[in-house]
């Protein structure tokens, strides 16, 4: 039986929060600089597929149709640019939900509200631009053009692991939807620490601003 789209979404996000532990466990491990960056940097890069793949899911969710160019591709940049050139501006926006008022269930029949968080929020060409970053952490050092591995963390460390945590926060809890379609996502639910995904839909059952 082929799965629904709720449960692609939510293998998806279990596997995203999997890698994102195993950064969290990289940084804080006894590895010498370059070495945890390196390994970080693999699963950052995986980590940004796959919010590309789960952009196609949504969409999918919502409109029952995937662009030709996007669907087979592997790619975040692909994928990322497919949908901007063609103005489909699904991404995850970082939020949080609450249980909505009496007022808001009374005016805009509603059950929850989400509310967006703008400063943890992503653009296209942000997202691609940290995708292509963490591309010159996976190729071995050139002794040409690089003294040695040190100098090269010391040139682009620091960068990494914001670009890392920065990713973290845009997709740690979040929202996405198209045509009135969406799922809320928490990487880590606050009673029992698992990753869970529910799906809903504007404006029965929820509104978002």
């Amino acid at each position: 039986m082929a799965k629904t789209a709720l449960e692609i979404y939510d293998a998806l996000m279990t596997t995203i929060r999997g890698r994102l532990d195993v950064i969290e466990a990289v940084k804080n491990s006894e590895s010498n600089d370059f070495s945890r960056a390196e390994t970080a940097a693999f699963h950052g890069r995986k980590v940004v597929e796959g919010i590309a793949f789960a952009c196609l899911v949504a969409i999918e969710n919502g409109i029952r149709h995937v662009p030709r160019d996007a669907k087979g591709q592997w790619n975040a940049e692909t994928i990322l640019k497919s949908l901007k050139a063609k103005n489909i501006p699904t991404l995850p926006s970082p939020s949080i939900i609450r249980t909505a008022s009496e007022e808001e269930k009374e005016s805009d029949n509603v059950n929850v509200v989400i509310e967006g968080v703008p400063e943890r929020r992503v653009s296209h060409d942000e997202l691609i631009a940290i995708y292509q970053g963490l591309h010159r952490w996976l190729h071995e050092i050139n002794p040409y053009t690089e003294p040695d591995r040190e100098s090269f963390y010391v040139r682009h460390g620091q960068l990494l692991w914001d670009d890392l945590t920065r990713i973290n926060q845009f997709i740690e809890k979040h929202f996405i939807s198209i045509s009135g379609e969406g799922f809320f996502c928490v990487l880590r639910d606050d009673v029992d620490g698992l990753t869970k995904v529910v799906s809903l839909s504007r404006p029965t059952s929820a509104k978002t601003f």
